[in-house]
């Protein structure tokens, strides 16, 4: 699978990951309601961490950026991914209002 491909459809699975926790996560009664976005941001945060990681992807090497660390990569990787998944789910909440909308 092509890199930037991948890193695209591991922010979508982060989007779905975390929507599928967020239900969850707005359920907790001892947690403030200040804290449950920040929640939900921290938890995809971590699953793009954790992604990056079990697929082995750098963005560096994807874009031919020599680096001492490979482990820098794959953080830089999980981090983007992380905040790709708001990315992908404010791009596919739009798309569905505009299919919704043209569809009237």
């Amino acid at each position: 699978m092509d890199g930037l491909a991948l890193v695209l459809f591991l922010s979508v699975l982060v989007e779905k990951v975390v929507e599928i926790f967020k239900d969850t996560v707005y359920a907790i009664p001892f947690l403030p309601d200040k804290f449950k976005p920040l929640t939900l941001e921290l938890l995809s945060l971590a699953c793009g961490l954790i992604f990056a990681f079990q697929t082995e992807i750098s963005a560096l090497d994807l874009l031919n950026v020599n680096i001492l660390n490979p482990t820098v990569g794959k953080v830089i990787t999980g981090l983007v991914v992380g905040k790709g998944a708001n990315f992908a789910h404010d791009f596919f909440h739009s798309f569905g209002k505009g299919k919704k909308s043209a569809g009237r």
